[in-house]
């Protein structure tokens, strides 16, 4: 017994250890490498291999030594990296790749699946075809990482509210601690690796069983709302069934829920699968109808690309709607062949797991280069007349689809004649404009690039050589642009006054404060904040020792515009007019 505890003890402080590297390895990688890689693409891949590599490293631990697993995150974690890093060679930014997402998904895809395939294998006499054995090792996963998880958060709490506890009585160090760089990240690995190492061993206590059996309660509750809406489809005139908003995303989940409903009722062997003539039923009747949910996700997504064009998220839509329709085929095959009907949906699921891990790296590669195959299909629906320059996905080629997508713009670019002409005024606008709301604010709204060049204007910008151009106001709102039109309209003299200058010490040179005419004979002053080069607006400003609104008369602010006025700090810098403060953090 003391041996055995012993090891216990030994495995657990081991583990800690572990998850305190693991913690290092994140820190370096968030807070560090940034600094020390500056290629892109070598970047995702270092990142990629030390995060996968340490999720599947703490999944393997337990289940395997520790030598085992640490062979087996990087047999897993190395591949998966660098066909992570191929895809991100498609976009010049990182920003842009990290944004797009969809590649991200396939990596933990493939992580995901492979780590139970993994187990099985390179335990001894493993094979790793065994159904069995990969149900309860995958389900098994899931639960030590769930409790894991809930624990560092549970140690969190504590150490917070322990820290908060004792800073009443002035002593800090729990606060100095975790004012160490990296000790949150150690903290929080450790906290994680022996968390995982203590769920592994009361495996026999804390196990998958209860969750698969509160998962097998659904089944009839799923199959009847699933039967309701089969039911209903004839009564519905099936045009208005896909109407504005597309039904695809909701009936694959729904379609997505079944498979995992029907696997769980199926279980690992007939040993564990429902029993109960009723719930054996249930889940035939389910995986009947998946084909029908899983068609109808699959006809939804092919609709909105034959109305609007591939993009990367409908090719994605449509590789996860054809899994689920094969999945919902094969189901409905094994349940009307009769016989062993549970045994052959496990041999399903084991080959549709191998062919999602396929798909996962196919998507990483060109074999399956979803940027690439929008942009050839965009372009040859405008070309071919098919789509107008309103319709076209010109932002999204300019600013989310990579290397492919600009590719795509150049070609469109080159277009000349009058008959391209919105194309190419659409072409100019995504160029300006960052972010997609307000590229299509910009191109409903004809009038808005006048009056913002307009509102330009009319601003008088302090000091003498800065500027805030159209550019700069593209993020206004409607309403805001309106207001602000209304004010400088409102008094010509001295108008409306903006001035720049370092107000934060953090950021130089990103803030300013508007003077805009109000009612009244009165002016208002409003905090500017700029965001990538972007005018954002900020409250309007307070009178510190009031807390009323700010107000200026019209001789302070020709006071500004004859330069009486300087910018230095009281507790922080702060615009002075004479004696009276203005600080737009206010």
């Amino acid at each position: 017994m003391a041996a055995a505890t012993s090891n216990g003890l030994s495995g657990r402080a081991i583990m800690a250890g572990v998850g305190a590297l693991v913690g290092i390895a994140m820190w370096f990688l968030f807070e560090v490498a940034g600094e020390v890689v500056s290629n892109p693409q070598a970047f995702v891949i270092l990142a990629s291999f030390v995060a996968g590599g340490a999720a599947v490293l703490l999944a393997m631990a337990g289940p395997l030594s520790l030598g085992r697993a640490a062979f087996g995150a990087m047999l897993l974690a190395a591949p998966s990296a660098l066909a992570l890093g191929w895809a991100s060679s498609g976009f010049e930014e990182l920003e842009t790749f990290i944004r797009n997402g969809l590649a991200l998904v396939a990596w933990g895809v493939i992580l995901f699946v492979g780590t139970p395939f993994l187990i099985v294998a390179l335990r001894k006499d493993g094979d790793w075809r065994s159904y069995p054995e990969l149900f309860d090792c995958s389900w098994r996963i899931v639960v030590r990482y769930a409790a894991a998880w809930l624990f560092v958060g549970l140690f969190w709490g504590i150490l917070l509210l322990s820290n908060a506890l004792l800073e009443i009585v002035d002593i800090t160090v729990i606060d100095d601690l975790i004012d160490i760089e990296p000790m949150p990240h150690i903290l929080t690995g450790a906290m994680l690796g022996l968390a995982i190492r203590v769920v592994h061993e009361m495996r026999d206590y804390l196990s998958p069983f209860m969750l698969l059996r509160l998962l097998r309660l659904l089944v009839p509750v799923v199959l009847v709302v699933v039967g309701i809406f089969v039911a209903a489809l004839p009564f519905r005139p099936f045009d208005g069934l896909f109407g504005q908003l597309s039904p695809a995303a909701t009936l694959l989940v729904v379609a997505l829920g079944a498979v995992s409903l029907v696997s769980v009722a199926v279980d690992k062997d007939e040993d564990h699968a429902v029993k109960l003539g009723f719930m054996r039923l249930a889940t035939e009747g389910l995986a009947l109808l998946l084909p029908i949910i899983a068609g109808l996700a699959a006809y939804a997504v092919w609709l909105r690309a034959a109305q609007y064009g591939w993009t990367p998220e409908r090719i994605a839509a449509a590789l996860a709607s054809g899994m689920v329709t094969l999945y919902g085929l094969l189901y409905a095959v094994s349940v009307l062949w009769r016989g062993a009907w549970m045994q052959h949906v496990r041999v399903v699921n084991l080959a549709m797991a191998l062919l999602v891990l396929l798909l996962g790296f196919a998507w990483l590669t060109p074999l399956i280069n979803a940027e690439r195959i929008s942009t050839r299909n965009q372009v040859a629906r405008y070309l071919d007349g098919k789509v107008s320059a309103a319709e076209l996905a010109v932002w999204e080629m300019q600013h989310s689809w990579g290397r492919a997508g600009v590719a795509g713009i150049a070609e469109l670019k080159a277009l000349e004649g009058e008959d391209h002409a919105d194309l190419q005024r659409a072409i100019e606008l995504s160029e300006t404009s960052e972010y997609r709301h307000v590229f299509e604010r910009r191109t409903t709204d004809t009038g808005r690039d006048a009056r913002i060049e307009r509102l330009a204007g009319l601003l008088t910008v302090l000091p003498e050589g800065r500027e805030i151009t159209p550019q700069m106001l593209a993020e206004l709102p409607n309403h805001r642009l309106e207001d602000w039109l209304m004010a400088c309209d409102r008094e010509p003299e001295p108008g409306c006054v903006v001035v720049l200058g370092d107000f934060s010490t953090r950021a130089p040179q990103t803030g300013g404060i508007a003077f805009l005419p109000g009612r009244s004979d009165r002016y208002d002053a409003v905090a500017l904040r700029f965001v990538q080069g972007q005018v954002m607006l900020g409250s309007y400003l307070r009178d510190a020792e009031t807390g009323m609104a700010l107000r200026l008369t019209r001789e302070d602010v020709a006071r500004v515009l004859e330069g009486g006025y300087r910018i230095a700090p009281s507790s922080r810098k702060s615009l002075w007019i004479g004696d009276m403060e203005i600080n737009p953090d206010n």
